[in-house]
């Protein structure tokens, strides 16, 4: 054995290079097709977070409509009287000459709301009088409150009602 003989070790050289060289090839593009599946999913996952962010924006469109429209509706009610309130309501169910008094309450302040409300004496009430006035003050939308709601049935005729109520309506300190 004398030194390098060439044609005797040149061939299997080749092999093995071209073999390491195919099985570098294949890692590579093993790899090149696995960021690929991973990158695949990366779109999935952002086209997916991008729908719901779709539909939430939708969702939150809506709802400023919404709160737009009822501050609105409350900034147009918002300059109406409680005690006119209370007559209008009386006069609809044909009750303004049962209508004893509407005083004012003193403001109540809770956070970020001012809650203004007006005590209600009413005599002689039918029951389905009663039932529409409550109805007529929750249809408004002024943000109205019934509290303190007593009921009498009247000594002189069991049919008829003596009531007292303080109304109040919730705005918003600004």
């Amino acid at each position: 054995m004398s030194g390098f003989d060439r044609e005797r070790h040149l061939k299997p050289l080749i092999a093995a290079g071209l073999v390491l060289l195919l099985i570098g090839s294949v890692l590579i593009y093993d790899s090149y097709k696995q960021t690929l599946k991973r990158l695949d999913r990366k779109v999935t996952s952002a086209r997916n977070d991008l729908s719901q962010l779709e539909v939430s924006l939708q969702q939150y469109r809506e709802l400023d409509a919404r709160l737009r429209k009822l501050k609105r509706q409350s900034n147009a009610t918002a300059g109406r009287n409680l005690i006119t309130t209370v007559e209008n309501a009386a006069e609809k169910i044909d009750a303004r000459n049962q209508l004893v008094y509407v005083r004012p309450q003193p403001d109540k302040t809770h956070e970020d709301l001012t809650e203004e409300g007006v005590e209600i004496r009413m005599v002689k009430l039918q029951l389905h009088q009663l039932v529409e006035l409550l109805h007529q003050f929750d249809q408004i939308g002024q943000r109205l409150k019934v509290s303190q709601l007593r009921i009498r049935t009247r000594f002189d005729d069991q049919e008829l009602l003596d009531t007292s109520m303080i109304l109040s309506r919730f705005r918003e300190n600004r």
